[in-house]
């Protein structure tokens, strides 16, 4: 296995440890959770550098890279949403798109195609990763002294925090589901011919 691949089995590896940090009520936990899922994030863009100036792009790299992409950005929303961030119907649409996405790559793998990311798949993994990011980087800062002000159990964040969720979560469902149609797209010959 060649080091690109290897970082992207780390970032599926960086999974369990961010619901650790974040559920699990610890001094500076959210830190924790940020500085996971920051080093999770920067990996993606290392082992895509690396394997395109090496020349290790390869079949394992193209479908597991954007499923360990998948796994670390809805651990992240599934996180934000047991704090009380209602917005199920954005997971249901994220969710449905991924399926569809992977299906549709399943296809194309029997009839010998690899369909790896697009720009618009690119664009909306990064919009994902920033605005998961960003609502971790705010939980981090609104710990007092290390100690957790909001947590699952008694949710009392701030109200311009709702109003922030809400829309950037949104803003992503929409990104991801014209994301998902551009696949469909690309991919509706694999669909006709079965």
């Amino acid at each position: 296995m060649n080091v690109p691949n290897k970082i992207t089995v780390f970032r599926f590896c960086c999974v369990p440890f961010l619901f650790a940090a974040s559920l699990i009520q610890f001094r500076y936990h959210w830190v924790v959770a940020l500085l996971i899922y920051f080093v999770a994030c920067m990996s993606d863009k290392a082992d895509g550098i690396i394997a395109r100036k090496e020349g290790l792009v390869t079949d394992f790299g193209k479908l597991m890279d954007p499923l360990s992409d998948k796994s670390l950005v809805l651990a992240a929303f599934l996180i934000q949403i047991n704090l009380g961030w209602h917005t199920d119907l954005v997971i249901m649409i994220m969710m449905a798109r991924e399926f569809l996405v992977a299906g549709i790559r399943m296809a194309a793998v029997s009839e010998g195609e690899v369909i790896a990311a697009n720009a618009f798949g690119k664009a909306k993994t990064f919009l994902q990763m920033a605005t998961t990011g960003i609502t971790f980087l705010i939980l981090a800062i609104l710990e007092k002294d290390g100690e957790t002000i909001i947590t699952t159990i008694g949710y009392n964040a701030p109200h311009w925090l709702n109003i922030y969720c809400t829309i950037a979560f949104w803003i992503v469902s929409i990104v991801t589901l014209l994301s998902g149609l551009k696949y469909a797209k690309d991919g509706w010959h694999l669909i006709k011919t079965k």
